[in-house]
């Protein structure tokens, strides 16, 4: 619920922003990147990365999608991303990923890491509902983005199957880089499919 009324604060307070970015790690990317990944792939995952990629460019590319309210987003606010003190946010950080996006892939982005059963990838609804409720008191949610909701949990999490199994097969010279397991955000993936929500 805390994570849910900072991240509304935020999306009403870019507002009036007025720089502005791509988000780096959006649709464009994936589109791009998708081609390298296949050959590394088992047929199993490439079938469902090049399925869900066709999907989420369908999803993408809607006249419903380019309806959403968008604005400068985090894009990458999961736990590790955030500092409490008891059950009191006290900071977020870490706006590398930060670009212009739908404020509903940044809300998903979210629930995908925070409102989890970490083992199978499973959606915690109890958890869903209290984040998206704290959200949606404070901006509440428009009619598009309840509807779009389930596609937006499959495009955040197709996002970060790509960008972990791109550090995991082609990873970048950097310093700090760790690469984590694909194989989770495949699971987050093939939960919100075989099980698409929509808050209540």
């Amino acid at each position: 619920a805390a994570l849910g009324q900072a991240l509304a604060r935020m999306h009403l307070a870019v507002a009036d922003f007025p720089l502005a970015q791509p988000h780096l790690r959006g649709l464009a990317w994936w589109i791009e990147t998708v081609p390298v990944l296949l050959p590394h792939l088992a047929p199993e995952p490439a079938r469902l990365l090049r399925e869900e990629l066709e999907h989420d460019r369908q999803v993408g590319t809607s006249p419903a999608h380019a309806t959403l309210p968008r604005g400068a987003i985090h894009a990458d606010l999961f736990r590790d991303n955030t500092m409490f003190e008891g059950h009191r946010l006290t900071g977020i950080f870490d706006f590398y990923f930060a670009g212009v996006d739908s404020f509903l892939f940044d809300l998903a982005v979210c629930l995908n890491d925070w409102c989890i059963d970490l083992d199978s990838g499973r959606l915690a609804e109890d958890r869903a509902e209290a984040l998206v409720a704290a959200y949606a008191a404070v901006r509440p949610l428009e009619h598009a983005e309840v509807r779009l909701m389930p596609a937006l949990l499959r495009a955040a999490a197709l996002r970060f199957w790509i960008s972990r199994l791109w550090d995991l097969h082609l990873p970048r010279d950097a310093r700090v880089l760790k690469a984590h397991d694909p194989g989770h955000f495949e699971r987050v993936l093939r939960a919100r499919i075989a099980d698409p929500w929509h808050p209540t």
